[in-house]
């Protein structure tokens, strides 16, 4: 199997759920949070933007977020893919919590890589147009980036991003220098 085939076999699950839950009622799908003058609500080291999965708009649960989890894990044995001086490293992971670890970079450097990947895959401007599934193919949230015995970590909710979102974050890691990138 390649990278592609492993992410989408992890996001098509979760995707078919979130599909579900967001069109199961009137909802907002994917907001962001926002200040009360209508510009993204950002924190952290990173000043990171922050999406909920579904706000109703109608019923009892109107105006409360509703966060859609993964039902189900995909179980396989860590799989390792050489790509030019560095490898990936995929062990069994969900959609909407995706533990990154990135070795061979700085704080500084991951730090100049993820924020603007992120925000790329984030949709500041709310530009996406709905997919045929509702959703607007957005990342929805990122830890602080987090010491490991041997690089720098991150978690992220992938919300209805792409595959190749992540192959995305992947190839920028690689490409400034990162000798490898574990996924799960």
């Amino acid at each position: 199997m390649t990278i592609s085939e492993f992410l989408t076999a992890v996001r098509t699950p979760y995707i078919a759920t979130f599909a579900r839950v967001a069109t199961h009622v009137v909802s907002h799908v994917e907001p962001a949070y926002r200040q009360s003058d209508g510009s993204l609500a950002v924190e952290g080291a990173l000043g990171l933007p922050c999406r909920v999965d579904v706000i109703p708009m109608e019923g009892i649960t109107a105006g409360q977020t509703i966060r859609v989890d993964s039902e189900t894990r995909l179980k396989f044995e860590a799989v390792t893919f050489a790509s030019g001086a560095g490898e990936v490293v995929l062990s069994p992971f969900v959609w909407d919590w995706t533990p990154l670890e990135v070795l061979g970079l700085s704080q500084e450097a991951v730090s100049n890589v993820i924020q603007p990947w992120f925000l790329k895959w984030f949709d500041t401007d709310d530009e996406n147009v709905p997919t045929e599934d509702g959703l607007f193919g957005v990342v929805h949230f990122m830890s602080e980036l987090e010491r490991t015995k041997e690089g720098w970590r991150v978690t992220v909710d992938l919300g209805s991003s792409p595959v190749n979102a992540v192959e995305d974050f992947l190839f920028r890691m690689l490409d400034a220098g990162a000798y490898q990138v574990r996924v799960g």
